[in-house]
């Protein structure tokens, strides 16, 4: 290959890229692991997502350690409307039980905090008009199976979730990162074993923001999330995500990333990854 033609291919997968962030709400690809894009895709997605966590406090368990496993699946259905079901299918830890101490094994095929859910997203605000992208959602879910504890007791044997959220995203540094903000409300009613102060009904804030850096290189764009969860007084969660958004091909990204617990609620440190396909 003479130099010429390796410099023409390395431009054309440059401006590939490139242009590629450009639209990145075409699909979730070039999207963070929990952070979304207030634009509205123009292809279907799939996300298959994993974490781990640890010290987590439930109602009944402390020191949960143990990972979680769920995917999203992201159908557009015009220019500016799609629905997104998110499903955590698997979960397993060693926990300790409240009060006692007992060692137990937590498992089942659901999520912790996270239910199944089925979401609408209506995009009401276009960059190309008012300066960035602005979404509304509204949502309705619930548990997607019990956690066996081994002992006879079962936890999230019941519960539901409404959610209802803002979303927004810009380009920043003159297009050469991109802001995303995601302020949104979760009630949980009839929910079991969950809340550590030991509630069944509360309302949460769910607070996701992340900034999609530069790219290093042709192919790589690190990304930094900061999130929070709770209710600003009895539970406040607040984590620190630094990821890597790695473009693989056209339609697919694998996403590695860390996760800081920065409170003494919740997760206080762990490892997540995610693998975005577009159809």
């Amino acid at each position: 290959m003479t130099g010429r033609n390796h410099l023409l291919i390395t431009a054309f997968a440059a401006n590939f890229f490139f242009a590629s962030l450009t639209v990145a709400a075409q699909n979730s690809t070039l999207q963070p692991i929990y952070t979304h894009f207030a634009q509205t895709q123009t292809e279907i997605s799939l996300d298959l997502m994993a974490s781990s966590f640890s010290n987590v406090e439930l109602d009944e368990a402390d020191n949960f350690d143990g990972y979680t496993a769920a995917f999203d699946l992201t159908i557009p259905v015009d220019v500016d409307k799609q629905f997104r079901f998110s499903v955590p299918f698997y979960t397993k830890g060693d926990a300790y039980l409240k009060p006692g101490g007992q060692p137990i094994d937590i498992d089942g095929y659901g999520g912790v905090f996270d239910y199944a859910t089925l979401q609408f997203e209506y995009q009401k605000y276009a960059a190309d008009e008012v300066g960035y992208n602005m979404a509304y959602t509204i949502g309705y879910g619930i548990r997607t199976a019990v956690l066996d504890t081994g002992t006879g007791d079962y936890y999230n044997h019941t519960g539901k979730i409404l959610l209802l959220g803002l979303n927004m995203d810009k380009s920043i540094y003159d297009d050469k990162a991109q802001l995303l903000l995601n302020a949104g409300i979760r009630f949980y009613f009839d929910a079991d074993d969950l809340h550590p102060r030991g509630v069944d009904s509360w309302v949460w804030a769910d607070i996701k923001s992340a900034i999609i850096f530069k790219s290093w290189g042709q192919y790589v764009r690190p990304v930094l999330e900061l999130t929070y969860l709770g209710g600003f007084h009895d539970y406040n969660a607040v984590y620190l995500m630094p990821e890597l958004i790695i473009h693989v091909a056209k339609n697919v990204s694998f996403k590695p990333g860390g996760i800081l617990g920065l409170t003494s609620d919740g997760n206080q440190g762990g490892v997540t990854g995610e693998l975005s396909i577009s159809f």
